[in-house]
């Protein structure tokens, strides 16, 4: 079939498939390989996938395909992989932290080694030089400029003054940018969407042009509460904010301008989340109906649920005491050696494991 078949047929046929299926695809043949190394597949393959979570458990990084019933209200969480999330470094008694994943590389910090990143796809990951020690580490952005830079980007503390990193892969150096006239304090780590990069703080949202390279405050949605618990996302592939307080929780996106997508006040909200014990973690859509999905933890409990914003339904339910964080992932078949000049180096078995 792959001498009968034209190329384009090829590629639109097996962009279609599960990475699974696709990987099992590229023992056929040399020619099937071959398509599926293809960068042209490989950005249509991606542009296909579906969204999947990665749910870390201290060094376990667990990828799950999620689907959302939406005639059943529920979300179902089916194990695709489970990564040594210190793989690379040998180490299991340290902690690392994912930054963030952009067309299917992950990049994860380490408090006592050099950051990396990595794709679970394609079994690769490469080290990146440790920046300056001298500085304080507040959070850690990642994303891809629009002429295809794959950057990460460090805010840090020296005194009294917050400065920013910015290492572009295949550099080998980190840049100093300079110090922003903001007071921050720790950060979540920094959400990429089109070119940028976002973080919120006591309300504010600040932004980071991967193009122009600058740091610079942005617009936040209007009436803001600073009691409130709040987090980004992207919904409808626009930024997204939720916030909730006691008063109940909105969900701003935004367009051209901020718009009020959901508001709901705290007596209508589901008896079983009304408790403000509960922490937000992740903020997603289903990607079918531009459903927002909202994933929260109670400390106390160690509950985990999958909140459906839109129906005010729980949609899943587990107790995890390990869970550190849960983030939206989109897998792909991009190579490292694509991306830049660092050593590109395989997983050491038994370092993952297909489910």
């Amino acid at each position: 079939m792959a001498d009968v078949l034209p190329e384009s047929i090829m590629f639109d046929v097996l962009s279609r498939l599960p990475f699974k299926t696709v990987i099992y695809c590229k023992r056929v043949c040399k020619k099937w390989r071959d398509l599926v190394s293809d960068p042209y597949f490989v950005h249509l393959h991606h542009s296909r996938s579906s969204q999947c979570l990665l749910i870390h458990h201290n060094t376990v990084l667990k990828w799950v395909d999620i689907k959302h019933e939406v005639d059943h209200q529920r979300l179902t969480l089916n194990p695709v992989k489970r990564i040594m999330i210190n793989f690379c470094t040998g180490t299991l008694g340290y902690p690392t932290i994912e930054v963030g994943s952009v067309n299917g590389l992950i990049c994860v910090c380490h408090p006592y080694y050099p950051p990396y990143i990595f794709n679970p796809v394609v079994e690769e990951y490469m080290f990146i030089p440790e920046p300056r020690s001298n500085l304080v580490s507040l959070s850690y952005g990642f994303g891809i400029s629009t002429a295809g830079e794959y950057k990460v980007i460090r805010i840090c503390r020296s005194t009294i003054f917050i400065e920013i990193e910015v290492y572009t892969l295949g550099t080998w150096q980190w840049r100093h940018l300079g110090q922003a006239p903001y007071n921050l304090g720790p950060l979540q780590h920094g959400l990429f969407l089109n070119g940028h990069v976002y973080w919120i703080y006591e309300g504010q949202i600040y932004d980071f042009d991967l193009n122009t390279e600058m740091f610079e405050l942005f617009p936040s949605p209007p009436g803001d509460n600073e009691e409130s618990k709040q987090m980004l996302g992207v919904l409808n592939g626009s930024l997204g904010r939720f916030s909730w307080s006691s008063l109940g929780f909105t969900v701003w996106v935004m367009k051209e301008c901020w718009c009020k997508a959901i508001a709901m006040i705290q007596e209508k909200i589901n008896p079983y989340l009304r408790s403000q014990e509960w922490r937000p973690l992740c903020l997603i859509d289903d990607g079918l109906k531009g459903v927002g999905i909202l994933i929260i933890r109670m400390d106390v409990t160690t509950e985990v649920v999958a909140y459906c914003l839109n129906t005010n339904m729980i949609l899943h339910r587990y107790s995890s005491c390990s869970l550190r964080k849960i983030m939206p992932y989109r897998p792909s078949f991009l190579k490292l050696r694509n991306v830049g000049s660092e050593l590109v180096h395989s997983f050491r078995p038994p370092s993952f494991a297909y489910k």
